[in-house]
């Protein structure tokens, strides 16, 4: 990866639309040249994909908690993470060390929603579940990264 991937990566982090004509402007090659570029960080791996970005208080979903989960010894971990696909209020899943097993970021409209939530978490197999509500948050802009 040379400077000009980390320019297109930087472009492409601020407006992951922009097309190949504008990147290959902003990196001065032909847009030919860029889309292979493009390309070719997407099979190594380095790209992923391209995303929409959803503001969930726009759709309604004005109360966001981490909430951590300690499940139950007879839980497969594999069957809690499947389950969790069709609890729709779980925006994130992360897979954590020490003495908690899962961290959550969970979406929802009311406090009544939120507590629905954890009572559905415990009947998949969560034995602690610990809630805090986010008060606000601090993105940092990946392009800071390459």
């Amino acid at each position: 990866m040379d400077d000009i991937d980390r320019m297109l990566l930087r472009a492409l982090i601020d407006d992951a639309r922009l097309s190949y004509q504008q990147l290959a402007a902003l990196v001065h090659l032909s847009s030919n040249s860029t889309a292979d570029r493009v390309r070719r960080l997407r099979q190594s791996g380095v790209i992923e994909g391209f995303h929409a970005e959803l503001n969930m208080t726009r759709l309604g979903r004005t109360l966001h908690s981490l909430t951590d989960i300690k499940l139950k010894e007879s839980i497969d971990r594999h069957d809690f993470e499947r389950s969790l696909e069709g609890v729709p209020q779980v925006l994130q899943v992360i897979h954590t060390t020490g003495e908690l097993d899962y961290q959550l970021r969970i979406g929802c409209r009311t406090t009544d929603e939120l507590q629905s939530v954890v009572d559905t978490l415990r009947q998949l197999g969560a034995r602690d579940v610990q809630s805090r509500i986010v008060l606000g948050e601090i993105k940092y802009n990946q392009a800071r990264l390459v």
